[in-house]
This record gives C-alpha cells, structure tokens and sequence, in this order.
C-alpha cells in the first residue's frame, strides 16, 4: 500500500500498455494501475535487467529556416521531440522511394572544379 509521503512520480508509457493496464482494473482484479505499478516494483528482480539501447548516429541535415521553424512549432504542440518527427516522415517517405525503379546509371553528382590561378 502507498505511504502517506508518497507523491506522483511521472512515467511516460504507451497508450496500448496502459490500456493493458487498464483491463484487470475494470475487472475488478486490482484497484487502480497504480497499485498494478506499485505491486510490479515491490516483486521484480532487477538484477539480471539488460537494457538495450540501439545504436544511433547523429548526423546534420541541412533544412530551410522554414522547415526548420515548422518542425521545431509542431514539435512543441505534439510534445516530442523534433528527431521523432523527421524519422515519422522518412519512415513514411521510404516505402514511396524504395518502390521507385533503380536507375540504369547510379545517380552521381559532378565533383566542381577547382580553379586554376591565370598565371600572367
């Protein structure tokens, strides 16, 4: 049971793991997700826990001022972060460019020329 001192302690989950969550309340086998939360805590074991975390890269992307202030606006209104929404919309977009044919010719930019000085 919850002591008097106790104070909300914020975890971010998935809404399908809530509702999850959700059904042995309903059926009347616990009295609220926090006791489930609270009841799970007391008997796990983290001894043996392994967390994965995958690999990431970072890299730069160069974006107009107009994305760039898009995303950062939509980021704040959607509470996530600006990384989540450009991966949401190159995941979307993949599947369009993965189904497009391969080229005959790999597609490869002329390097620029360097300039020679005019000797005089």
């Amino acid at each position: 049971m919850a002591s008097k001192a106790s104070k909300p302690f914020p975890i971010q989950m998935e809404v399908e793991f809530l509702d999850r969550l959700s059904e042995p309340v309903r059926d009347g086998k616990a009295k609220s997700v926090s006791d489930i939360i609270r009841t799970a805590l007391d008997r796990y074991d983290f001894t043996d826990v392994l967390v994965m975390h995958p690999v990431q890269l970072q890299i730069s992307v160069r974006l107009p001022g107009e994305i760039r202030r898009q995303l950062k606006k939509t980021a704040r209104s959607k509470h996530t972060s600006v990384g989540h929404l450009v991966r949401a919309a190159v995941e979307a977009y993949l599947p369009e460019l993965e189904a497009l044919p391969v080229p005959a010719e790999p597609v490869v930019k002329p390097k620029p020329r360097k300039r020679r000085k005019k000797k005089r």
